[in-house]
């Protein structure tokens, strides 16, 4: 067995401010910190998720027990990568749901660790990192998100200089209401650049220049991907690491369809202008930026490269006035499809499974070998997902689940059955089933969970939360 869905009707995520479980379990190592007297479901259920299936289950309910212990091994270091993608959400007027819905809840995250920490014995390392985009204001997420909650317990009980840490290498501040990019001074590790060449999604592709990426100078995008130099720049920690526990939000999202264990490792990226979203024009010119050709958004389109060069010499009040006239072009227009905010986008799905490729191949130098090079496994913050206009801006989707599995793909396959989609139609997990250095086509695949509604073949019909889709995807899926 190596997925599962648990299902908890009515679970909420707990009110204590440290995240405590609600019980003195017997391999609970925080016995000092106390547990809480309010109801911890989420601790329940990712605890009840990994004795269903099984994990080291000689010694379950005793202070041995070591669930994570499959995977984790002592002395080795352990990146645990939430999705911690942007301080607020536009979609939602109440911030405490607008939160819940865009970025993984903290209470997942701690009760991982606490199991982490179980399996190390007070050996090796433990890291919390990811890369928000790039306007992101890291310390506000951590307060709104429930993050210094976390950094506070773990610092009470031992780990005194524990941090979240920002992944980024490069950032947008807020200058007078005006933004600036800058480097990240609290970035604690360095970058390392990864050629994937000729085992990149991008080799062979002759686009002209025509890659971009939003708010990064389109010249950087193509110089990186060219020929057989295909380029990404991670924070080099992700590649040191012995094991990585992904644990993402699931959401729609207006590029991809919707964002899963495989899109998560975008956040590991050190420079986003690394990171093609998509192609300038319209489809019939080998774009895939919008359908079909609209003069408007040509215009759109060209402004929108000229702001983008003006951020990155920071040129305030240029950035500034053509993102305004952009805005002004573009407001009474009726379609606003642009930017590969659409189903027939056939860029972003290449980036995403050439990281895929390098998280799992890419020794500590950074060369792509023949064996993968760490575990990964993926734990999904389904307790609350995102819907309609996601990933930066999803509406609430109350769901009530934690979705498990050590493989990326098996997860989104799970995934996008629970959302209600049919998963073919989306680029990234079509490409990604026949991809042999990811996935195993020949294996038979069964869903299960606690609820035998949400179980079955990958063919089977089973139950789902009919999710909305974006707008750009609405017609398609």
């Amino acid at each position: 067995m190596s997925n599962y869905f648990y299902y908890l009707k009515n679970c909420e995520y707990p009110s204590d401010r440290f995240y405590r479980p609600d019980t003195l379990y017997p391999e609970y190592p925080f016995k000092k910190g106390g547990i809480s007297e309010k109801k911890n479901d989420v601790y329940q259920m990712i605890r009840n998720l990994f004795c269903n299936m099984g994990f080291d289950k000689e010694n379950f309910n005793t202070k041995q027990w070591n669930p994570l212990g499959k995977y984790i091994k002592e002395g080795q270091t352990v990146l645990i990568k939430p999705n911690l993608v942007l301080d607020r959400n536009s979609a939602e007027k109440n911030k405490k749901k607008g939160m819940e819905c865009l970025v993984t809840h903290p209470s997942i995250v701690r009760c991982i660790m606490d199991y982490v920490l179980i399996a190390l014995r007070g050996t090796g390392k433990v890291i919390i990192a990811d890369a928000p985009i790039q306007d992101c204001n890291f310390h506000k997420l951590k307060r709104t998100g429930g993050y210094q909650e976390l950094e506070e317990f773990y610092r009470r009980y031992g780990m005194n200089d524990f941090k979240i840490q920002d992944l980024r290498k490069v950032i947008l501040k807020d200058v007078d209401g005006s933004l600036v990019q800058s480097d990240n001074t609290n970035m604690k590790f360095k970058t390392q650049i990864i050629n994937l060449s000729t085992k990149s999604y991008f080799y062979s592709k002759n686009y002209n220049g025509k890659l971009r990426i939003t708010n990064y100078d389109a010249r950087d995008v193509n110089d990186h991907h060219s020929g057989k130099v295909q380029e990404y720049c991670l924070n080099s920690i992700c590649l040191q690491v012995d094991v990585i526990i992904s644990i993402p939000k699931p959401k729609t999202h207006r590029l991809a369809g919707y964002t899963g264990a495989l899109k998560n490792f975008i956040g590991l990226n050190a420079r986003k202008e690394y990171l093609p979203h998509h192609r300038k024009g319209d489809v019939i010119r080998s774009g895939d930026e919008y359908p079909v050709n609209d003069w408007v958004k040509q215009i759109s389109s060209f402004i929108d490269d000229l702001k983008n060069m003006a951020y990155k010499k920071n040129w305030v009040l240029m950035s500034d006035t053509l993102n305004k006239i952009n805005n002004l072009v573009m407001k009474n227009h009726k379609d606003q499809i642009r930017y590969g905010m659409w189903y027939g986008n056939d860029t972003i799905w290449r980036t995403i499974l050439d990281l895929n490729r390098i998280i799992n191949y890419s020794d500590k130098d950074g060369n792509i070998r023949g064996t993968k090079q760490r575990h990964i496994i993926h734990i999904g913050d389904m307790i609350v997902c995102g819907e309609k206009e996601g990933p930066l801006s999803p509406s609430y989707k109350k769901v009530g689940g934690i979705l498990f599995a050590d493989n990326a793909v098996e997860f989104d396959l799970f995934l996008t059955k629970l959302m209600g989609f049919d998963y073919l139609k989306f680029p990234t997990l079509k490409y990604a089933m026949n991809d042999k250095m990811l996935f195993d086509k020949s294996r038979n695949i069964y869903f299960n969970s606690n609820v035998q509604k949400y179980s079955g073949k990958l063919l089977d019909k089973i139950d789902d939360f009919s999710f909305i889709p974006t707008s750009g995807w609405k017609d398609y899926i």
